[in-house]
């Protein structure tokens, strides 16, 4: 019988020794904190997982480490030789970073995500981190889904409502059957649900937005609060409400991988 994909893959850390993280922005260290993230030892790759979002994802903030460690990401979340822990770990940071609201420039400040009056995306000073994180996760999420499968997962949803334009059919079932199913943990059903629509491409209306919100007291705060940037557009505000309730799902308050 042959074995699933996600087995067949070769080493996921193949080729971290070629990337030069001590000269990249914020990327020295990075190197070890992937393998220990592989590590043997749970507590070590608990240590570590915490500490590759604090500097991948700092304040909300990526940067040129972080594009360049996004495929690294991608094979530790799509390989059966990694322990489960550190995949699904690996699948909520990658989610975390495809929704960044800010990039470090090459003189360590930071540069956010704006938009105009009509929600128009207005351009940030370079070198664009955001832009390219995002893309980047979204060329490597589709190995990552096919090792999810069918598996009705809050990381599945988390990377689904974060790059909704590459996932495949088999996973818009698996949000659908999360939705619909009156058994299903409450927080996951939520995120199910943002996932679906995002991947469908419906108008996000004022109203969805508040249901949404009204899931869980922390959104409702935020949204009553007006917390999300001016000129946001609603569906980037849905897909941050829908991440947190996937996170929610399977982490509770512990803060980690949170944009």
């Amino acid at each position: 019988m042959e074995l699933p994909p996600a087995w067949q893959r070769p080493d996921p850390l193949r080729g971290l020794e070629d990337v030069p993280w001590s000269v990249l922005s914020r990327g020295t260290g990075v190197d070890d904190l992937l393998r220990d993230a592989a590590h043997h030892d749970r507590a070590v790759r608990e240590a570590a997982c915490v500490e590759l979002a604090g500097r991948l994802l700092d304040d909300d903030t990526v940067s040129e480490a972080s594009a360049r460690a996004v495929p690294f990401l991608v094979e530790l979340g799509a390989s059966y030789r990694v322990p489960a822990d550190t995949r699904d770990r690996m699948i909520f940071l990658l989610a975390a970073m495809a929704l960044a609201g800010a990039g470090f420039t090459d003189d360590g400040r930071r540069t956010r995500r704006r938009w105009n009056a009509l929600g128009r995306e207005l351009p940030r000073q370079p070198p664009d981190w955001i832009t390219q994180t995002r893309y980047d996760v979204a060329k490597g999420a589709p190995k990552v889904f096919e090792t999810l499968a069918g598996a009705e997962v809050a990381c599945s949803m988390a990377l689904a409502i974060a790059v909704p334009e590459v996932v495949p059919p088999h996973v818009s079932d698996v949000a659908e059957a999360i939705a619909a199913d009156d058994h299903s943990p409450r927080l996951l059903a939520q995120a199910a649900r943002v996932a679906r629509h995002l991947v469908g491409g419906a108008p996000t209306t004022p109203l969805l937005l508040r249901t949404t919100a009204q899931g869980h007291p922390e959104l409702l705060r935020a949204y009553r609060g007006k917390r999300y940037p001016v000129n946001q557009p609603p569906e980037v505000t849905l897909q941050l409400m829908g991440y947190r309730y996937a996170y929610l799902a399977a982490y509770g308050d512990q803060e980690c991988f949170t944009p």
